[in-house]
């Protein structure tokens, strides 16, 4: 998947838009990209175009100039994955304020909606952008899925360090005493991992930005704790769209994670 060259940015025209709005402008300039900035409307009422021309004006000054304007109306997770494969998105792009409106609505079911739904990678910004993303942690189950989420951020992110996390799990070590269980597992933890790698077959300079990380128990907490040491700007997992919003990697906990997350994320989907 090469870099983005349609991005798709879902903004509620306000002030505290100016993050995802902010993000989405400097990938534009790195990725040389067309920006369009969907504004989603309640059904009931119409919209004043000049009024939201004045909004973007506003709000975001001259960094609006050169985006296209779309207004639709509907439900926002709905019009949002509609409108991007209408365009043609290579990526989505929205934001996470704490309120009960567009900004907010990836949280809970609408995000299962969107990432069911739409085939582009969806960025979720949560952070004031400050520089491009340099240091990204990837987690992974060594699916395919986790492999088509590296390979995105390698492709999209070339000047980037990542850091690929893999949590094992010791079976029954309450009741196994043994330590040459626990070998064992971390030893078929490090083949699969080995495998994964070779099965990515990645270039000499892309092989090289890459750093696996093995770590025991779960990876939920582990992904928490390597965030929290303030390293990372940017988690980056795979998903795929069977039944509804399931992940690959974190399972039922995933819009937990999403919400939790200090960094951004960019939520990437295996197509079909």
């Amino acid at each position: 998947m090469p870099a983005p060259t349609k991005i798709l940015l879902a903004t509620d025209l306000t002030a505290r838009g100016d993050r995802p709005f902010a993000r989405a402008k400097m990938l534009a300039d790195i990725w040389n990209a067309d920006r369009t900035l969907l504004f989603v409307n309640s059904p009931k009422t119409e919209v004043d175009i000049a009024k939201v021309e004045a909004l973007l004006l506003r709000n975001y000054g001259a960094d609006a100039e050169g985006c296209n304007l779309a207004i639709n109306y509907g439900k926002p997770a709905h019009v949002i994955a509609d409108t991007a494969v209408q365009l043609d998105s290579d990526l989505i792009i929205v934001g996470a304020a704490r309120h009960n409106d567009i900004s907010d609505f990836f949280l809970g079911t609408a995000v299962d909606h969107l990432l069911h739904h739409a085939a582009a990678p969806v960025l979720i910004v949560k952070e004031r952008p400050r520089a491009n993303y340099g240091r990204i942690l990837v987690a992974t189950d060594f699916s395919d899925f986790s492999a088509h989420a590296l390979r995105t951020a390698l492709e999209f992110f070339p000047g980037a360090k990542i850091e690929l996390v893999h949590a094992y799990h010791v079976a029954y070590e309450a009741w196994l005493k043994s330590d040459g269980v626990a070998d064992e597992m971390l030893s078929d933890a490090e083949k699969e991992l080995q495998d994964f790698m070779a099965g990515m077959n990645l270039s000499e300079s892309d092989a090289s930005r890459v750093t696996p990380h093995l770590v025991e128990g779960n990876l939920h907490q582990s992904v928490h704790n390597m965030l929290d040491t303030g390293d990372f700007d940017l988690l980056v997992l795979g998903t795929h769209g069977r039944g509804g919003f399931v992940m690959a990697t974190i399972g039922s906990r995933a819009s937990e994670m999403m919400g939790w997350s200090p960094v951004d994320v960019l939520m990437v989907r295996k197509p079909a």
